[in-house]
């Protein structure tokens, strides 16, 4: 088996320590199992870096979130990440740009 750590690992202090509190905080505010009394489906649209995707769904599969480093998204592509009320999550599409032309995608 591959081991699923990084080679390189990422740990600028100012992200660690500065940003790593902000995404985390905004993966808890927005990635959570759905209520078990909903009866209806919720969706959240969250536009944001491509950086931000990645983390989430790292998160979201209880990978090491550093293994963001290992994907690339294209600019203004759709993920889709669901969260069940049993807890169970997954994710349905990543960096799907389907939607564009071919010329018009772009990575960063």
């Amino acid at each position: 088996p591959i081991d699923s750590d990084p080679v390189h690992r990422f740990k600028p202090e100012s992200w660690e320590f500065v940003d790593g509190c902000r995404i985390e905080a905004a993966f808890r505010t927005h990635c959570h199992r759905a209520s078990h009394h909903s009866t209806r489906t919720e969706n959240e649209l969250i536009i944001c870096h491509a950086n931000v995707i990645r983390y989430f769904v790292c998160r979201a599969l209880q990978v090491n979130p550093e293994r963001w480093l290992a994907s690339s998204l294209a600019n203004g592509s759709i993920t889709e990440i669901v969260f069940d009320h049993d807890g169970k999550v997954y994710v349905r599409s990543i960096g799907d740009k389907g939607h564009m032309e071919k010329s018009l995608v772009t990575f960063t």
